[in-house]
C-alpha cells in the first residue's frame, strides 16, 4: 500500500511537470523507519500512519518545490523565442540595407516585462488521443503570444512521426473568442519545441487581437477552440549546412542598383483592396560559396533581403535539376516549421531571352545549360529570421488529419497592458500620411492614421541608437480615409529605447512628454 501511494506522489510530480527531486526515495524510507511505530495499550487518539506517510511525503516535495520553481519560467515554456535588442553593443550588419539592425540577446527570465506582461497556465483538455494543454501566455493591450503543449495520452510519437523524420503539423482550425462573444478570429499556430521528446510538442500564437470596441484585452476572458491535428505526408529533405544568418555574412548589403524589377502579383487583402507584391532579379556577385554537406556541388552567388523577401541566387552545378527547385523552402532546422509562404515560380524563367534585361544582372545559362536558379522566398519578413534557418526540399504539400477531435481553453488575460499611449500626435509626414494616434508596448504597435494610401512597406522601429528593427507582420484597415494599422514585433524592445517610427519610408519622431 505505501509503495503505492510513493508511486502515485512520483507521478503527480512528473504530470506537474515539477522532476521529483534527488534523493527523494532515500528519504522517504528514512521518515517511514523514524516515524512512531503502533503500540499496545496506547490510549491517546493515533495520528494514523498512512495519513503521517503521506503528510510526510507531501512535505519532502513542499520542500523542493520552490528550488524546482525557479527553474519554471515563461522563457522556458516559450522555449527561448523572447529576445530583446542589445544594449551597448554596436547594431548587426542588416542584409536588407539600410540602417543597421540591433544585435539581439535572449530576454532574461525576470524581465521587468515578462513579470507585467506574462502569466503561466496549466488548462488542459484531452480528447482524440492527445492531451492540450495551455503553458502560458504573454501580451498587451492588442495582442498575445500563447504557448501550448500536445501530447499523446499512450506517450507513443505521433501518427507517422520518427526519430529519422519530423512532420509537420498544422491546425484544422484555431478560434479566438473574447469575454463569450459569438463572433471571433481565426489564427494558426507554429511549432516552436526541437522535436526531442516522442509524442510532444510546443505550440505558439502570436496574434493581433482585434476585436470590435474592446480598446484594451488585457483583463478580458479567452476563449480557444482547436479543431483537428493534421499531419504532412510528404518527405522533408533538410541540407546540412550552416544556417542561413551565418551564411548572409559573406554577402555585402544590396542596393537597388543590385537588384531589377521584374514583375509583380497581385492578391486581395481583407478588406477586398488589391496589393501588389514586388519580384526581383537579384545580379549575380560572381561568388561561389559552398554552403552544403546534403548537396556539396551547390553554391551560393549571391543572397539579399528585398522588402521582407529573401532572394537566393544559386548554382546549381547539377546536384539538383532546376524543375525541381519549385518544391524548395526554407526551414526551422530544430522542428523543420516552414518559415517562408513559399518560393517563387521565377526561377525558371530564360533571362537570355528577357527583353530589356540587363546584362550586368548576368545569365543563369552557360552554353545554351542553365546551371543556376534564382529564388525567392516571400514572408520572410527581416533578417532575424534566417537564424536556425536552413534550406529543405520537399515537405511542402498534402496533410492528412492523424487526431480528430475538438479541444477548447478559456481563461482571463490576467496581465498588466504596459502599453504606452501618444495622443493629438497630428504631425503629417512628408509622404502625406497623417499621424493621429500611436500606442506602443514592448511587443507591439497600433496606429490611427489620415490618408488614402492603401499599402504599407518599410516600416521599422528605430531605437536610441540610430538602429532600426524592421516591422514585417503588419495589418490594417482603411475606411473613409483612415487607416487602423497594427503590428507585432520581431522582439520585445523597451518603449523608452523607441525614439521614431518609420512609416513607408518616412520618420516619425516620437515626443516623450505626449506619452501616457
Amino acid at each position: 500500500m505505501q509503495d503505492s501511494i510513493d508511486k502515485k506522489i512520483k507521478d503527480m510530480a512528473s504530470r506537474e511537470s515539477i522532476r521529483v527531486p534527488e534523493g527523494f526515495d532515500e528519504r522517504m524510507e528514512r521518515i517511514k523507519v523514524s516515524l512512531p511505530q503502533e503500540r499496545q495499550g496506547q490510549k491517546k487518539r493515533r495520528f494514523p500512519l498512512r495519513a503521517a506517510v503521506v503528510l510526510a511525503a507531501v512535505l519532502v516535495l513542499c520542500l523542493s518545490i520552490p528550488v524546482v520553481a525557479e527553474q519554471i519560467n515563461l522563457n522556458q515554456i516559450f522555449k527561448n523565442i523572447f529576445m530583446k535588442p542589445s544594449e551597448g553593443q554596436n547594431p548587426a550588419p542588416d542584409t536588407a540595407g539600410g540602417s543597421p539592425a540591433p544585435a539581439m540577446e535572449p530576454v532574461e527570465a525576470d524581465h521587468p516585462f515578462l513579470t507585467q506582461a506574462g502569466s503561466i497556465l496549466f488548462q488542459k483538455a484531452e480528447n482524440a488521443g492527445l492531451s492540450f494543454t495551455a503553458r502560458g501566455i504573454v501580451g498587451d493591450g492588442n495582442s498575445l503570444y500563447l504557448a501550448f503543449d500536445v501530447e499523446t495520452l499512450d506517450g507513443q510519437p505521433f501518427a507517422g512521426e520518427t526519430a529519422e523524420e519530423l512532420k509537420q503539423f498544422q491546425f484544422g482550425e484555431i478560434y479566438l473568442q473574447l469575454d463569450g462573444a459569438a463572433m471571433g478570429q481565426y489564427c494558426g499556430a507554429t511549432r516552436i519545441d526541437d522535436g526531442s521528446v516522442p509524442g510532444k510538442a510546443t505550440f505558439l500564437i502570436k496574434e493581433t487581437l482585434r476585436f470590435e470596441g474592446v480598446d484594451s484585452v488585457a483583463g478580458h476572458q479567452l476563449k480557444i477552440s482547436i479543431n483537428d491535428l493534421r499531419v504532412s505526408d510528404n518527405s522533408l529533405k533538410v541540407f546540412e549546412m550552416e544556417d542561413l544568418a551565418a551564411l548572409s555574412k559573406n554577402f555585402s548589403e544590396v542596393t537597388p542598383d543590385d537588384y531589377l524589377e521584374w514583375g509583380g502579383t497581385e492578391s486581395e487583402g481583407p478588406d477586398g483592396v488589391l496589393e501588389k507584391h514586388n519580384i526581383y532579379l537579384l545580379k549575380r556577385a560572381g561568388k561561389k560559396l559552398k554552403f552544403s554537406e546534403t548537396y556539396p556541388e551547390m553554391e551560393i552567388d549571391n543572397m539579399a533581403f528585398i522588402e521582407g523577401d529573401l532572394y537566393l541566387n544559386l548554382n546549381l552545378n547539377g546536384a539538383v535539376n532546376p524543375d525541381d527547385v519549385s518544391d524548395m523552402n526554407i526551414v526551422n532546422r530544430k522542428n523543420g516549421e516552414f518559415l517562408n509562404v513559399h518560393g517563387s515560380g521565377f526561377n525558371a524563367i530564360n533571362l537570355d531571352t528577357f527583353e530589356g534585361l540587363d546584362p550586368s544582372v548576368g545569365s543563369d545559362y552557360e552554353n545554351g545549360e542553365q546551371f543556376g536558379v534564382r529564388m525567392q522566398f516571400i514572408g520572410l519578413g527581416s533578417p532575424e529570421k534566417l537564424k536556425d534557418a536552413v534550406l529543405a526540399l520537399g515537405g511542402d504539400g498534402s496533410y492528412r488529419t492523424a487526431y480528430q477531435g475538438s479541444w477548447e481553453f478559456e481563461f482571463p488575460l490576467d496581465y498588466e497592458d504596459t502599453s504606452v499611449v501618444y495622443e493629438n500626435i497630428d504631425q503629417t509626414l512628408a509622404n502625406g500620411i497623417e499621424v493621429e494616434g500611436l500606442t506602443l508596448s514592448p511587443i507591439s504597435m497600433k496606429l490611427t492614421m489620415k490618408t488614402d494610401v492603401d499599402s504599407f512597406s518599410d516600416m521599422a522601429l528605430e531605437l536610441d541608437d540610430g538602429s532600426r528593427i524592421t516591422l514585417d507582420e503588419l495589418q490594417w484597415d482603411q475606411k473613409d480615409g483612415t487607416v487602423q494599422f497594427q503590428t507585432m514585433y520581431p522582439a520585445v524592445v523597451d518603449t523608452a529605447r523607441i525614439s521614431a517610427v518609420i512609416i513607408n519610408g518616412e520618420r516619425l519622431a516620437l515626443s516623450p512628454e505626449k506619452a501616457k
